[in-house]
């Protein structure tokens, strides 16, 4: 995926790409991807385990919608064990962005203004063998909500490619707890967290939009 990345920018660079008009029409709609984390350069889903589609319901209007979800389980042989050290991860989530765009004097570069939110929850479930460590189940779990404003702006490079920045600012509350399951069915939940953040985004956003 790097390659692809410098590819485009190689692109941008070289002045083979040339300056488009930005699709803002009712009907027009893209996948759209993000560059997570401009130091590197990674291109990905708009949520590093997300697949992004932008719709326009009406001129200069748009819905922007994310589909979380990730699964990764881990599995290890224990020498001198019956039963293998297991650990599952899962991910799911939903985000929608209303984007309104706006006029511009120059059709390649169009800028708009969004609101957003979403919703994400996880586990995390880690089993231990019964003879090591006493054995136990340990399912971390987590809720989280969030709402944001968005500026941004899209920038047509060429036909049906599109780069946008965007800021975001909003406000974040999760909570989550820890749940322990022993030998024999007992169970301890501890560990109970609640957590509240607003403030602006500690990285601004950068998005690849194709068109068709």
């Amino acid at each position: 995926m790097k390659l692809f990345t410098f590819v485009i920018i190689a692109l941008m660079l070289s002045g083979i790409a040339m300056a488009a008009e930005v699709p803002t029409s009712e009907g027009d709609k893209a996948m759209v991807f993000s560059f997570q984390g401009l130091s590197e350069l990674d291109v990905d889903g708009p949520h590093p385990w997300g697949v992004g589609m932008r719709y326009y319901i009406a001129d200069y209007t748009a819905i922007r919608a994310t589909l979380i979800f990730g699964n990764c389980s881990y599995t290890e042989e224990m020498e001198g064990y019956e039963d293998d050290y297991e650990e599952t991860y899962s991910l799911y989530g939903v985000e929608a962005v209303y984007e309104k765009h706006l006029e511009s004097p120059c059709a390649s570069v169009v800028p708009y203004w969004g609101i957003g939110g979403g919703f994400e929850m996880w586990t995390d479930e880690t089993v231990t063998p019964y003879d090591y460590r006493d054995g136990y189940t340990e399912t971390e779990s987590g809720t989280a909500f969030y709402f944001f404003g968005a500026l941004g702006f899209e920038w047509a490079f060429t036909d049906c490619l599109t780069l946008g920045g965007e800021y975001q600012a909003g406000f974040w509350t999760g909570s989550g707890e820890t749940e322990y399951e022993y030998p024999g069915g007992d169970t301890e939940t501890c560990c109970e967290w609640s957590n509240t953040c607003m403030g602006f985004d500690d990285s601004s956003e950068l998005y690849l939009a194709v068109y068709w």
